[in-house]
């Protein structure tokens, strides 16, 4: 995804897009800084850092289901509440140092867009704000489901039924951003070939969960 939109991004051909997220649709609006004139476009990283940067993050994300599952083993272990709760509280620590270095210069991770300003981000509209805390908090819900399920049909199963959002994630692409309209019918053919495989390969995670 990140690789994607850094394409857009960087290809020389087009401007920002500001999403309009309430509408459903992007509108190709350039982008305007402060003084209302045109931002300038974050550098462009190369393929090979693109791809070396997706594949440090899926190791990451990897690493978190056995680690949250080792955490409450034993008899000492911590809830899954609690290990909600520290979880959350790494990702705020996380975060921080990573946001404030990106808007003064030195990004940890490559920037997609023009830096900003605690007044700009205030400025927002209401909507906005209350898009971005509803889906916090269904991310939020939804991992805590995950972890308590877990006790019950086993971190494994577990893991690989959570694993299914990115399909839900494709679907609200397909049926409400109509991302694929006027795609090649290649593209459509790998789409489902990707729904398939991906299906066939949690089912087979739960069946050797159980």
């Amino acid at each position: 995804a990140y690789a994607a939109l850094a394409r857009s991004r960087c290809g020389g051909r087009r401007d920002h897009l500001d999403v309009e997220m309430v509408r459903g649709r992007s509108s190709p609006t350039p982008a305007l800084g402060a003084d209302g004139g045109r931002s300038a476009s974050p550098p462009c990283p190369s393929a090979a850092k693109n791809i070396a940067l997706c594949v440090v993050a899926g190791v990451l994300m990897s690493l978190w289901a056995p680690l949250a599952a080792e955490s409450r083993g034993g008899a000492q272990g911590l809830s899954p509440y609690f290990s909600f709760v520290c979880f959350t509280a790494a990702s705020l620590a996380v975060d921080l140092p990573i946001l404030a270095c990106q808007q003064y210069g030195c990004p940890l991770l490559p920037c997609v867009d023009r830096a900003t300003s605690a007044r700009e981000y205030l400025t927002l509209p209401a909507p906005l704000h209350g898009f971005g805390l509803l889906g916090g908090f269904i991310w939020a819900v939804g991992t805590l489901s995950n972890l308590v399920s877990g006790d019950t049909l086993g971190n494994a199963v577990s893991y690989a039924l959570g694993q299914t959002a990115p399909v839900v994630a494709v679907v609200w692409g397909l049926s409400w951003y109509r991302e694929f309209k006027g795609a090649p019918r290649e593209s459509v053919l790998a789409l489902a070939a990707m729904f398939a495989l991906f299906m066939a390969a949690i089912t087979l995670l739960c069946l050797g969960g159980s």
